[in-house]
């Protein structure tokens, strides 16, 4: 029988719950101390580095919300250091795994609890459809965590 699938979106599980872009969860990227992955994912909306510090200490719902707001503005390229690139593409994507991986080394309890997770399959379910304008979709969050637990599983073994 195959175990239940680890649930980043909406778990009964704490490292599930833990694992969502929302949660509050310092690390820091770029020399900017962030709140959350959530934090990060919108502070790229802007190219207003006074209103991406605003921004980088958000988490939880008022992060989302904030995403949101941003998101009318219509930004299509943005950059994070010497990088450029569109919201929503590989090199995006290749940023917010940086950001999941630098939040899980900065916890390490978390981080073990997620490698032990290992070989179950990681999905996000929050019981709602996906938004048609995600910049990330589930599909493409569940495979960074998942080659994330298996970069980090092979530098523990």
């Amino acid at each position: 029988m195959a175990e239940t699938p680890l649930n980043c979106g909406s778990s009964d599980e704490e490292i599930g719950r833990w694992l969502s872009n929302l949660t509050a969860a310092q690390f820091t990227l770029g020399g900017v101390r962030w709140a959350s992955v959530e934090a990060l994912y919108i502070g790229l909306r802007t190219l207003d580095m006074e209103e991406r510090m605003e921004l980088s200490k958000l988490s939880g719902l008022p992060a989302k919300h904030r995403g949101r707001k941003l998101r009318k503005r219509g930004l299509t390229v943005t950059q994070f250091d010497d990088r450029s690139f569109e919201l929503g593409s590989a090199e995006h994507h290749e940023l917010v795994k940086e950001a999941i991986k630098a939040k899980l080394l900065a916890h390490p309890q978390q981080c073990a609890q997620f490698v032990a997770t290992r070989p179950r399959t990681i999905v996000h379910e929050t019981g709602f459809p996906e938004s048609r304008f995600t910049q990330l979709p589930a599909v493409v969050f569940c495979r960074i965590l998942t080659e994330l637990r298996e970069e980090l599983h092979q530098l523990v073994t």
